[in-house]
């Protein structure tokens, strides 16, 4: 392959071939999810993928890609960096690489074998798993790990949990920071702050305002929601073009008939949260599922997300949120 192949091509084409590294680790190869450029408070990693073990619990492999390895000088510089990063959030480890120079391509494979950390050689329609990632340390940081583990839980268990009610994965979206459908009106999981949390969430302002009127008709679905603990957030967000670079949340409390009619009169007499330009609208009603220092299995994240999309289901059978 040549040298002229960008990192974000290469990986792209990690990705795609994802399951290569699920079966080399002997995790479960049948349910997965790859994610790129993923956040977490001491860095960024260039992707992770999200495995289940056993159905059990999930295990993130955080995978740094880099377009090749000239010398034995830089790859130590590689690996000073990962050290410094993923070693807060990952025990499996792994270095993506185009091309490696051959003076140096034994060094590099025994290295990271005596470091623990895996090697993938990432070819024009495949990879290769040069080196398994064999864990020698624990993270360094519980939050860290956590955060990027309760990520992974829940974005692989609301895959599931939509793909049960004939959801097509095809209309979701991933990204790091939230999935769910592709529609205005959404089935939507996140992290905020502590907590994983799910449920609808409406964006721009006319499908905010279309969500709020729909709330606000109906006052014992709002009673039956605040039973079951859901809360309710009004935010704005700032686009530069295409891009949201980001939020402000402006209210995020227990959800109320009073609330609702608040915001809702509010935003039909003209009222915007944020009235300048560049700036969007977003509302949601979701409940809390798990704090993030408190990771579930596979199966108690499952059965928590269905339980919400049951308490939710007036939404799609109403037809605010389109029903395949």
């Amino acid at each position: 392959m040549s040298s002229q192949v960008g990192e974000r091509e290469l990986t792209k084409r990690l990705c795609l071939n994802a399951v290569e590294v699920v079966d080399k680790q002997g995790l479960d190869k049948d349910n997965f999810l790859v994610m790129k450029e993923v956040r977490f408070p001491h860095g960024r990693a260039d992707a992770v993928i999200y495995c289940l073990i056993k159905g059990l619990y999930v295990v993130p492999l955080g995978i740094e890609v880099k377009k090749e390895v000239k010398s034995g000088t830089e790859f130590l510089e590689y690996v000073n960096q990962m050290r410094e990063t993923y070693e807060h959030a990952f025990t499996h480890i792994y270095l993506a690489v185009g091309e490696i120079r051959s003076k140096v391509k034994e060094f590099v494979k025994g290295f990271l074998k005596d470091v623990g950390y895996g090697l993938i050689k990432v070819d024009e329609d495949s990879i290769n798993v040069v080196v398994e990632a064999m864990p020698k340390k624990i993270y360094r940081s519980w939050r860290d790990y956590n955060e990027v583990a309760s990520r992974g839980t829940l974005y692989i268990s609301t895959r599931q949990a939509l793909m049960d009610e004939g959801f097509d994965e095809e209309n979701m979206r991933f990204s790091e920071v939230w999935m769910g459908l592709k529609s205005k009106i959404n089935y939507e999981a996140f992290l905020y702050h502590n907590y994983a949390a799910f449920g609808v969430c409406a964006i721009p302002l006319d499908k905010v305002k279309k969500l709020l009127s729909f709330l606000n008709d109906r006052e014992e679905l709002l009673q039956s929601l605040r039973k079951s603990r859901y809360r309710i957030f009004l935010e704005s967000y700032l686009r530069r073009g295409r891009v949201v670079i980001g939020y402000i949340r402006h209210l995020d409390e227990p959800v109320s008939v009073n609330t609702v009619k608040m915001i809702n009169d509010r935003i039909k007499q003209g009222v915007k949260p944020m009235p300048f330009p560049g700036w969007g609208s977003r509302i949601g009603v979701y409940k809390r599922l798990w704090n993030v220092e408190n990771v579930p299995t596979y199966s108690t994240a499952l059965r928590d997300i269905k339980d919400a999309l049951n308490q939710l289901k007036i939404f799609r059978e109403k037809e605010l949120i389109p029903y395949p």
